[in-house]
């Protein structure tokens, strides 16, 4: 995640140095919406875990769209803002609500979603790892997934990129798959963090966001 701001910020899109930061840091989403849905199953408090992820998008607002849009008030919105509407899919979809009324609900969420970082293919994601068990069903469907989030980079730039340039600018994507191997090797234990650990988890994102515009401004 690191690495990918760090490339956007400090590298041109179109260079080797760029594209290997980017294919890195493609990773870290796949696995926030693995642990995303394994903490929207395990906990037993979703008011505070949502109000965790509220109160990190909040922080991370202003030093997002500084670094993508150069205004303190743009869009797209940070992952954790996507992560939040992800959490809010989850819960409604695991509810015991009328399936039409959820389908109503889920409706506007995937629309939102849109305006954050990842938008609709982060939902996409954590729903995936939430219902689907079977690992071998789970890695086709994310690869699809990766695949169709791919080809919304790639197709506007056919015919008219060479194919370096389409690769900084859209093949980038394919190393979300990178992050596959990680998520399968995770043995299903539950990690208890600290809440002076957990408060630094959730500071990190938004903290590394203002250093790096600190440096660009």
């Amino acid at each position: 995640m690191t690495a990918d701001h760090l490339a956007w910020a400090f590298l041109p899109t179109v260079s080797l140095g760029a594209a290997l930061l980017h294919l890195a840091g493609r990773i870290a989403m796949p696995v926030f919406c693995f642990l995303l849905a394994e903490g929207a199953a395990h906990t037993r408090h979703a008011g505070r875990y949502a109000f965790r992820l509220a109160g990190c998008a909040l922080l991370s607002a202003i030093p997002y769209s500084l670094l993508v849009s150069g205004t303190p008030l743009g869009a797209p919105f940070s992952a954790a803002y996507t992560l939040l509407l992800s959490l809010a899919a989850l819960r409604c979809i695991r509810s015991s609500l009328d399936p039409l009324v959820r389908v109503m609900l889920l409706i506007p969420l995937l629309f939102f979603s849109q305006f954050g970082d990842w938008g609709i293919y982060a939902v996409g994601w954590c729903v995936l790892f939430s219902l689907v068990q079977e690992r071998q069903l789970c890695g086709v469907l994310f690869l699809l997934l990766t695949l169709c989030n791919t080809a919304r980079f790639a197709l506007p730039l056919i015919g008219t990129a060479d194919p370096f340039t389409l690769f900084c600018e859209a093949g980038i994507q394919l190393g979300s798959l990178l992050a596959l191997p990680l998520i399968f090797r995770c043995n299903g234990r539950r990690r208890r963090p600290g809440r002076g650990v957990q408060f630094l988890e959730y500071l990190y994102y938004p903290l590394h966001l203002a250093l790096i515009d600190l440096f660009l401004f």
